[in-house]
């Protein structure tokens, strides 16, 4: 019996912990603050800049947003201070003095204000029941397309296979698993890193977040094997480097196999497309479309990635992901001119001006990734 009791007590303890890590990931009750946006910055510049010359710098903030004792409208402060610091492509900085002077300006405070209700909105679970699915996906204001068309065409494909990948730790952060073999180790979301990524709210988990910070370590690894120091400061955040990239990639990543692309200029035919697709939707292979081309029609953007969820051979009908979500309504008839009608980000369009609005079909290949 004793040695019964020794055995189970450990397990026990374990149990309790995981629990008590899963009740931590839900929305906390705190009382809201009822200091200023200048009490909080008189209160806490100083432990914002580590080096004490006075001046806030990017990398200094995004120590911040990976401090879990960051919380609630301090986070919500910190994000938008990083946005306005990185608005125009540069990595601005702030003297003490400036962003004294910044948090009193009235559109800056309402933006902190409507982060502030934004924050308190996000479901901390990973999954919800219904999760994952498409029709409460949203991209935030990172330029990760190319990563989010991927996940969300695996989604539609495959929601399961996206609950598996990710692997909650008595530790309170995440294994995650991609196709290709990778293991991330991804630690628990501060509320800063919350609102960075995907727009995340009461209807879905934190599930898509952690991915984007699983894709974040990746990329953040990869650019210090190539020697990009600049991408690997200390205090760079691993969202920070998800800006532009290749769905191809992420297609890979995900599924273990080869991706390829089909580009679709003056060259390529209709028939080759409709062959393509047929092909790729009969076998369930990931399909993304890229559009590089002139600007297109209310609510399809240039430069942006989008999941095909379907292709109809009969009608010659291409089924489309915007990872924005968005919905749209033409003005008049449905088209090339007048746009789509689109809701959650789904859209129809046919074959013919499919193949000369986008630019390119990325699709998964039979091929497994080489070693």
């Amino acid at each position: 019996m004793r040695k019964f009791k020794a055995f189970v007590l450990p397990a026990w303890l374990v149990i309790l912990l995981y629990q008590t890590v899963i009740a931590q990931q839900k929305t906390p009750s705190r009382k809201p603050s009822s200091e200023t946006l200048h009490q909080f910055v008189e209160n806490h510049f100083a432990h914002w800049d580590r080096d004490h010359n006075h001046v806030l710098d990017v990398t200094e903030v995004d120590h911040v947003i990976e401090d879990h004792a960051v919380h609630g409208r301090q986070a919500a402060l910190i994000v938008s201070l990083r946005y306005h610091m990185t608005a125009h492509g540069h990595r601005a900085t702030l003297s003490h003095k400036e962003l004294l002077k910044l948090v009193e300006q009235h559109d800056f405070v309402n933006t902190v204000e409507h982060t502030v209700k934004h924050l308190q909105t996000i479901d901390r679970q990973l999954f919800l029941p219904t999760d994952p699915e498409l029709a409460t996906f949203h991209q935030g204001r990172l330029n990760d397309c190319y990563l989010l068309s991927a996940i969300a065409a695996q989604v539609h494909r495959s929601p399961q296979a996206i609950r598996e990948m990710i692997h909650p730790e008595v530790t309170g952060g995440f294994q995650v698993v991609f196709g290709d073999g990778q293991k991330i180790h991804v630690p628990s979301l501060t509320d800063s890193e919350l609102l960075l990524g995907a727009k995340l709210d009461n209807r879905h988990g934190s599930w898509l977040a952690v991915l984007e910070k699983a894709y974040g370590i990746i990329r953040k690894r990869d650019h210090a094997k190539k020697g990009d120091h600049a991408a690997v400061a200390a205090g760079t955040i691993p969202t920070e480097t998800l800006n532009f990239g290749n769905s191809r990639v992420i297609i890979s990543l995900l599924t273990g196999h080869q991706a390829e692309s089909l580009h679709l200029d003056g060259k390529t035919h209709a028939e080759q497309v409709h062959n393509l697709l047929l092909e790729m939707t009969k076998k369930k292979r990931l399909l993304c479309a890229g559009k590089n081309k002139e600007p297109g029609p209310p609510a399809i953007v240039n430069n942006h990635a989008y999941a095909i969820l379907g292709y109809d051979a009969h009608e010659r009908h291409v089924h489309v992901f915007n990872p924005w979500g968005n919905n749209f309504t033409p003005m008049g008839q449905p088209g090339k001119s007048q746009g789509y009608a689109t809701k959650n980000g789904v859209f129809t369009i046919p074959l013919n001006e499919f193949t000369s609005l986008f630019s390119s079909v990325v699709y998964e290949t039979h091929q497994p990734l080489k070693k």
